[in-house]
């Protein structure tokens, strides 16, 4: 008598194949990373804390992040950004940018924001919070730079 016990096909996941080079690799960590400081502010709780209008600063830093990690991670596209053709400037057309680089875009940005945010808060746990996202945005952009010059 036969069993059907362990023979369900798995899912498939997402995963890096093994031959990918190693540049490719980090960014992908590097993502991750971000990915997890953004939820870690974003999960944060802001009430009950003293100095509530310092973490809403980290909130407003990371929510632009993770729409540029959702957006990233595709198919699906939060906005678009529309051209006119050039044989008929009355009709408008989705282009589609390059979402990595946009998350590097809006990274830099945060970057600038978080570093300007971090100074004076006396708090200990959202200036954590703030360093772990100051970090995990420094280290994209590195992985980035590097996957950049790759190419």
């Amino acid at each position: 008598m036969s069993s059907s016990v362990g023979t369900k096909s798995k899912k498939n996941q997402l995963s890096l194949p093994d031959n990918l080079a190693f540049p490719d690799r980090k960014l992908e960590s590097a993502i991750l990373a971000l990915e997890d400081a953004c939820i870690n502010v974003l999960s944060a709780p802001t009430v009950g804390r003293n100095g509530g209008s310092d973490s809403l600063y980290f909130v407003n830093i990371a929510n632009p992040v993770s729409l540029a990690l959702m957006e990233s991670k595709g198919p699906r596209h939060f906005h678009y950004h529309y051209r006119h053709r050039p044989e008929d400037a009355s009709i408008l057309h989705p282009v589609l940018e390059n979402p990595i680089e946009m998350l590097a875009q809006v990274c830099e940005e945060a970057l600038r924001q978080c570093q300007s945010h971090l100074v004076g808060i006396e708090d200990a746990a959202i200036a954590s919070e703030g360093k772990s996202l100051q970090h995990a945005l420094q280290h994209f952009l590195a992985s980035y730079k590097k996957f950049n010059q790759k190419d």
